[in-house]
C-alpha cells in the first residue's frame, strides 16, 4: 500500500483510540487492572509468542502472584445471561450476543494457556500480517493501574507510565513487572494553563498521570503535567536463585530503575513529547512553544546536570508532539497553531513550515495539528532507479489526516533549500478520517501507516 495513493490508503489499517472514560465501560467493575497486549517483535524482525500467565504488580504478595500464574482473567464475567435476562425482551438476540462474547473469551483463554510458540523470521511475513490484520491476542502485562503511555527500545524491555503517575519497567516476553517507582508525576493538577494544555492534548477526556515516556538503551525519561522531565537509568544487580530440588543456586541479573533526578532547565516547562535520535540527542517538545535537544550520551555531563540545551527552537506556538527521523536527518513537530514544523537534526534549525488544514468549515473548523511524523512510502511501487520516497503525515484535532512529499538531495537527506515538493498531486487528505483527534501515528513498515 503506497501512502501517496490516497484512495488505496482508505483500505489501510486504522487503529481506533478509546477515550479513558469510555474504556471504563468495557472493564468489569470487580477489577481495575490495565493490560498491554500484542505480538512480540524482536530485533531480528521475528515475531514470537510465548504464553506465560499474567504478571502481578509489586503491591501484591508473592503468594498471590503464584495464584495468578494459573488464572485467566474473564473479560465477560459480569455479563451473565441469567442475571440480565429480565431486562432484555428479545432473548434470541441476547443469547447470540453472549454466545459470541463467550466464544471470543474461550479463544483468548486457549491462546494464553497454549504452550506453542509461533515465530516468523521473515520480514515479508511480518508485513503480510500487518496488511491482512492477522494478530494473535495475548496479555503482555497486567497492572493495578491505568496504562497511559508505553515506550519500547529493545524488545522485550518496556517502560510504562500510568494514570497514577507511576513509572514501570517491564519484561513483555516474561510478562514480568521488573520495577516500579511510584508517584513520579501528579495524577491531576487544577491549574488554568495545565487544564488548557490537557484539553489540547486529549480533548474532553484526560486520563491523568504521565504525559510522555521514552527509552533508549539504559536511559529512561518521562514527563507529567506538573512540568519538567525526570531521568532514570536502568541498572542490574546479580542475584542468586535456588535451582533444582538439591538446593543448587544459579546467578541471574535483576533489572531495576534508578532515579537520576530532573532536567532542571525544563522545570518550568510542560513537556508534551519526548523522543531520542540515534546521534546522542534527546528531543523535547514544550507547551511553551519550544523544541529543545539535550545530549543523553555524554558521560561527563549527564542529563540531570546539564544547565542548558544544545538546541532550542522557537516555533511560536504550543508544540503538541515531536518525532525524528535519522535516515533523512530531520524531525517534525505538530503545533496548536495548525502547522507542521520541519527542523534539521544536525543544525537544530527550522527548515520549513506547512499548514495543511486551511480554512475548514463545520465540524473541522479551527482544526489544529495534534501529531505528525515522517514516513517512508511503499518500496514495492518504486522503479529500479528510483530513490526512496518520504512524506510528512499530519493528524488533526478533529480527525483529519494530510500528507505531503519531501524533497531529498543527492545524499538522501531533506533538501535545505526546498524541503517540500511543490506538487499538488503529491499532497492531500488521507481518507477515511477519524471522528475524533488523531492521538498518535506509527509506521511499522515502509508503506504502512497506523493512526
Amino acid at each position: 500500500m503506497t501512502i501517496t495513493n490516497i484512495d488505496r490508503l482508505a483500505s489501510g489499517i486504522l487503529l481506533s483510540l478509546v477515550s479513558y472514560p469510555a474504556a471504563q465501560a468495557f472493564i468489569p467493575s470487580s477489577t481495575t487492572r490495565s493490560f498491554v497486549g500484542g505480538p512480540a517483535v524482536n530485533n531480528d524482525l521475528s515475531i514470537s509468542y510465548s504464553n506465560t500467565p499474567f504478571v502481578s504488580s509489586p503491591a501484591q504478595s508473592q503468594s498471590r502472584a503464584n495464584q495468578l500464574k494459573s488464572s485467566i482473567f474473564d473479560d465477560f464475567e459480569e455479563f451473565n445471561n441469567d442475571s440480565h435476562s429480565s431486562s432484555i425482551n428479545d432473548g434470541g438476540k441476547q443469547d447470540d450476543l453472549f454466545a459470541s462474547l463467550r466464544a471470543r473469551q474461550d479463544y483468548l483463554e486457549s491462546g494464553i494457556k497454549s504452550e506453542s510458540v509461533y515465530t516468523y523470521n521473515s520480514e515479508d511475513k511480518i508485513l503480510s500480517n500487518w496488511k491482512e490484520a492477522k494478530c494473535f491476542s495475548a496479555v503482555r502485562l497486567s497492572l493495578d493501574d491505568w496504562i497511559r503511555r508505553i515506550a519500547i527500545d529493545t524488545y522485550p524491555l518496556a517502560v510504562v507510565g500510568s494514570a497514577k503517575g507511576n513509572i514501570y519497567l517491564a519484561d513483555l516476553e516474561k510478562r514480568e513487572e521488573l520495577d516500579c517507582i511510584t508517584s513520579v508525576h501528579e495524577e491531576h493538577i487544577d491549574h488554568e494553563e495545565v487544564n488548557e494544555a490537557m484539553k489540547k492534548l486529549y480533548g474532553l477526556y484526560d486520563g491523568g498521570g504521565v504525559i510522555s515516556v521514552a527509552i533508549h538503551n539504559d536511559v529512561v525519561v518521562s514527563s507529567g503535567r506538573e512540568g519538567g522531565v525526570h531521568v532514570f537509568k536502568i541498572d542490574g544487580e546479580e542475584v542468586e536463585k535456588y535451582k533444582g530440588s538439591r538446593g543448587g543456586t544459579a546467578k541471574s541479573t535483576k533489572l531495576h530503575l534508578r532515579s537520576e533526578g530532573k532536567i532542571r532547565y525544563l522545570d518550568s516547562s510542560l513537556i508534551t513529547a519526548l523522543t531520542f535520535d540515534e546521534d546522542g540527542l534527546l528531543w523535547t517538545s514544550g507547551y511553551d512553544g519550544f523544541i529543545r535537544a539535550f545530549q543523553y550520551d555524554d558521560e561527563d555531563m549527564p542529563l540531570s546536570v546539564q544547565k542548558e540545551p544544545l538546541y532550542e527552537i522557537d516555533v511560536g506556538s504550543e508544540v503538541l508532539s515531536v518525532s525524528v527521523n535519522n535516515d533523512i536527518g530531520c524531525g517534525v513537530a505538530a503545533t496548536a497553531a495548525g502547522t507542521a514544523v520541519l527542523f534539521s537534526l544536525e543544525e537544530g534549525e527550522i527548515m520549513s513550515e506547512w499548514k495543511p488544514f486551511g480554512k475548514a468549515t463545520g465540524k473541522r473548523k479551527n482544526e489544529y495539528a495534534r501529531c505528525a511524523m515522517i514516513v517512508n512510502n511503499d518500496e514495492e511501487s518504486l522503479k529500479d532507479d528510483q530513490k526512496a520516497i518520504w512524506s510528512v503525515v499530519v493528524g488533526g484535532s478533529k480527525g483529519s489526516m494530510y500528507q505531503r512529499r519531501l524533497n531529498l538531495d543527492t545524499m538522501g537527506y531533506v533538501s535545505e533549500g526546498k524541503p517540500f515538493v511543490n506538487d499538488d498531486a503529491l499532497r492531500g487528505r488521507l481518507r477515511p478520517s477519524h471522528s475524533n483527534p488523531v492521538m498518535c501515528m506509527a509506521s511499522p513498515s515502509n508503506g504502512l501507516l497506523l493512526s
